[in-house]
């Protein structure tokens, strides 16, 4: 072989990597793509050498699809994503005339999902040990519902829309890198498309896509979005898939079974009917990790939602139930575990068994009061929502519940926070709040911050009374009662 040659097959391999590629849009901005970040069915997403801007370029050679693509790409930069975090295309790749591209925007400090989910489930499977640590190292608990829950929202804003977004998957997720964060986006955009899309089962992600696109039989919709949504809750809480992680697949013909898996041929593993699939015993159990309003949805949608599109939870469902599920996250006081779980009434932590001191939480339950004064109506009226303070949190409340739409776009009425010398009471401005001891009519308004202490912690049960600054308008005013 001659230095020529070598020469030439050097030049050749260096132009295929993205690093030593240029691009440029229509308005003459130059980019250089400097790394891949992940690839799909319709092309692949890099990084370039401006900060938080990426590049999708499309891989299909064909000239008419090449075409079609281009021109939806021009109808998504036209759609309004405002308060959605989706990386929209903001820019076209005009040259080279090769490239099919278009250019977005995302934050920094962010990881796909898919490589959350690797980290974790390699820690899982390996670490005999600290079979957990990955799943702690991670965020634990409490961060994949807030993630959870930002999804849900997020996808709740565009099918709002009207908009489905078409491939959704874990390599399409991207989440804060720091565990403190629960930051998520969307990438990857093309797949959007009003109500549904042509092209039956072309483009989806083997193991996300719902049963109909898997057999060629749908195109994406809303509907197909809210299956690939709970696959995705289900993996990133418990490690395991609603379908794969059964006995009919485990001991089965692998290839016959996990297509039966794919197409919905198999009952989910943990089917109430029928235990022919049941869950083999992979990843973590499925109730330590979940309400029963999030197992619910799960059912929900696994079960009649396989066969009946109408059946699955809405995205604003899912997101109202991860929100309340949030509000109900206790964290465990053993060094040695350190892992929050959901509430229960033992105070137990599910994961090692360590019973929780009672002095370390409060649980508050929510209650609206009619302010009508009608002999017709109930006055005090039951919801299901609840929230706990663990030791050294602040909790925001609103007008509006916790796990519902209205909380976030509520006004704040006060925060509480649970000290070392007690429960601390803080109105906002434009909050009124009034504490009543249960048999005592007399409210006793706090106009300033408010110390319950420590000391007098002797199980007396109050109501906190939450009210606006001008609230004549308001039929009924919302109470959270606890014991202290």
């Amino acid at each position: 072989m001659t230095l020529a040659t070598d020469e030439t097959e050097n030049k050749e391999a260096q132009k295929k990597k993205p690093g030593n590629r240029k691009v440029q849009d229509r308005k003459g901005t130059v980019y250089t793509l400097t790394d891949k970040v992940g690839e799909g069915g319709q092309g692949m997403v890099c990084s370039t050498d401006l900060p938080g801007v990426l590049i999708k370029i499309q891989t299909d050679k064909n000239p008419s699809k090449r075409k079609e693509w281009a021109r939806h790409i021009k109808w998504l930069m036209r759609q309004d994503f405002t308060g959605l975090n989706i990386a929209r295309p903001l820019e076209i790749v005009a040259r080279p005339p090769s490239v099919n591209g278009y250019i977005m925007e995302l934050m920094d400090g962010l990881e796909s999902l898919e490589q959350s989910l690797e980290n974790s489930f390699i820690q899982l499977s390996e670490n005999e040990d600290e079979p957990l640590q990955g799943f702690q190292s991670t965020g634990g608990l409490k961060r994949r519902l807030k993630l959870l829950a930002e999804l849900a929202r997020t996808l709740a804003g565009l099918h709002a829309k009207g908009l489905a977004y078409g491939d959704l998957s874990p390599a399409n997720i991207f989440v804060s890198q720091s565990v403190e964060h629960h930051q998520i986006w969307l990438i990857d955009c093309d797949n959007i498309c009003i109500s549904e899309r042509a092209g039956y089962g072309d483009v989806h992600t083997l193991g996300y896509a719902a049963p109909e696109i898997a057999r060629g039989e749908s195109g994406v919709n809303m509907s197909t979005d809210c299956w690939s949504f709970a696959v995705i809750a289900m993996k990133f809480l418990s490690h395991t898939h609603p379908f794969e992680s059964g006995i009919a697949v485990e001991d089965g013909d692998p290839d016959v079974e996990m297509k039966r898996a794919l197409e919905g041929e198999l009952p989910w593993i943990y089917d109430e009917d029928d235990e022919s699939n049941e869950w083999a015993g992979s990843g973590l159990p499925l109730d330590i990790l979940t309400t029963k309003q999030i197992r619910g949805l799960f059912n929900q949608c696994f079960g009649p939602g396989k066969d009946d599109l109408s059946a699955r939870p809405s995205m604003a469902a899912w997101a109202d139930a991860l929100d309340a599920a949030c509000a109900l996250i206790h964290g465990c006081c053993n060094p040695d575990c350190g892992i929050s779980f959901i509430f229960n009434s033992d105070q137990t932590c599910p994961f090692c068994d360590t019973v929780q001191p009672r002095q370390n939480s409060v649980l508050l339950k929510h209650y609206l009061i009619n302010d009508t004064g009608s002999p017709d109506e109930p006055r005090w009226i039951k919801t299901n929502e609840v929230q706990v303070i663990n030791a050294g949190q602040r909790v925001d409340f609103h007008i509006g519940a916790v796990g519902t739409a209205l909380y976030r776009e509520s006004e704040k009425i006060c925060t509480l926070e649970l000290g070392h010398d007690g429960l601390i009471l803080k109105p906002s401005k434009q909050g009124l709040i009034s504490l009543q001891k249960t048999g005592d009519k007399k409210l006793l308004q706090i106009k300033r911050q408010h110390t319950l202490k420590s000391d007098t912690r002797s199980g007396n049960a109050f109501g906190l009374h939450l009210r606006m600054e001008d609230h004549s308008d308001f039929l009924s005013h919302p109470v959270w009662t606890f014991i202290w």
